[in-house]
C-alpha cells in the first residue's frame, strides 16, 4: 500500500445512515434557505469537500482522467459537467459534507440534466456554504444503484446517501458526482469538482488558464503535466455549457499531484511544443498558472 493512502484512510470515518429510505420524487422549497442572508452562510476557499467515496484501498477515491470535467473525449461524447468516481455497483456512496437533501429519486419527471433520465437514481444537496462569490454550494449524486436518504431530510458529513450504480444514461457502475451554485436544479450552473475536493496528504494540485494574445480561453487544447517518474495529459475546456470559476478564472486543472517540480508542455493541435514551463506544487495548496500564447 501507497503510504499516502495509508495516511489519507486514517482520517477517513464515513457515517452510515441505519433506515432505509423511500425514494421519491417530490422536490422541496428552497425557500427557508434562500431567505437565509447570504452573509450567514459560510464562505469558504476551495478544497473544503470530502470525496463521496471511502478512502480505502479497494475503493476508487480519486477522479477518473479518462473523462474529465469539461472533456468531450475528443468531441466524440457530450460535454461533461461533472467527474467520475468508477467503482463496482453498490460500493456505497457519502455526503460530501454536511447539507440538506433538496432531491432524491428517479429524475425521470424533474428534468436536472439535459434530459429526463439523464442520472437516474439521483441524489442532490444543498450545503450551508457559499463559493466566494457568494452563491450556495449543492452537490449531485447520480447513477446511483440505491438511494438511502429523503427528500427534506438532514445529513451529516460523510453520511451514507446511496450506492454506486449504473441507472440513467451511464456506460458501466460509477458515480458521476457534481458541483452545482446558486441553482441546484440547473445543470448549467455547475463547477469543476476538482477545485473544491480535498487534497490527499502531501498532495496539491495545479489551476491554470490557457489563453491566445487577446486573453480569449483556448478550448480543446492538450497539455502534459509531467515529472521524470510520471505523465499526465489534460485537456482545456470551454464553450456555453462549461463555467470557469470566477476566482480562478480557469480552464484546466491537474488535481492530486504529489508535492514536488512539474513541467508543463502545451502542445498544438499539430502536436508540436506551443510552450512549456516548470512549476512547483505544493502539499495542500493550489498552484496556479496563467499560459498567454502569441500567434
Amino acid at each position: 500500500m501507497n503510504l499516502w493512502l495509508t495516511l489519507a484512510v486514517s482520517l477517513w470515518i464515513p457515517r452510515v445512515i441505519t433506515q432505509e429510505a423511500t425514494p421519491t420524487r417530490e422536490t422541496i422549497d428552497l425557500a427557508p434557505q434562500s431567505a437565509t442572508a447570504i452573509t450567514e452562510i459560510e464562505r469558504v476557499e476551495h478544497n473544503i469537500l470530502h470525496r463521496p467515496i471511502e478512502l480505502a484501498e479497494d475503493k476508487t477515491h480519486w477522479i477518473d482522467r479518462s473523462y474529465a470535467y469539461g472533456d468531450t473525449r475528443l468531441n466524440a461524447r457530450p460535454v461533461h459537467l461533472g467527474v467520475e468516481f468508477v467503482n463496482e455497483r453498490n460500493t456505497a456512496v457519502y455526503a460530501a459534507k454536511a447539507g440538506r437533501v433538496v432531491f432524491a429519486g428517479e429524475d425521470t419527471d424533474a428534468q436536472l440534466g439535459p434530459i429526463l433520465d439523464y442520472y437516474g437514481k439521483v441524489v442532490v444537496l444543498s450545503h450551508d456554504i457559499s463559493s466566494l462569490d457568494g452563491q450556495r454550494l449543492f452537490t449531485l449524486y447520480g447513477h446511483l444503484e440505491r438511494i438511502d436518504v429523503k427528500t427534506g431530510q438532514m445529513v451529516g458529513d460523510q453520511a451514507r446517501v446511496g450506492r454506486v450504480g449504473s441507472s440513467g444514461v451511464a456506460l458501466g457502475a460509477h458515480l458521476h458526482f457534481e458541483v452545482r451554485v446558486g441553482d441546484p436544479f440547473d445543470y448549467l450552473q455547475t463547477r469543476n469538482p476538482e477545485l473544491w475536493l480535498q487534497h490527499y496528504l502531501d498532495h496539491g494540485m495545479i489551476v491554470g488558464s490557457l489563453r491566445d494574445q487577446d486573453g480569449e480561453m483556448m478550448a480543446g487544447w492538450r497539455l502534459a503535466v509531467r515529472t521524470d517518474a510520471d505523465s499526465r495529459d489534460v485537456f482545456t475546456y470551454g464553450g456555453d455549457e462549461v463555467n470557469s470559476d470566477p476566482v480562478w478564472r480557469e480552464n484546466f486543472t491537474a488535481g492530486d499531484l504529489r508535492e514536488g517540480e512539474y513541467e508543463i508542455v502545451v502542445l498544438d493541435e499539430n502536436g508540436a511544443l506551443a510552450h512549456q514551463e516548470h512549476v512547483e506544487v505544493e502539499a495542500y495548496r493550489t498552484t496556479v498558472v496563467e499560459i498567454v500564447l502569441e500567434n
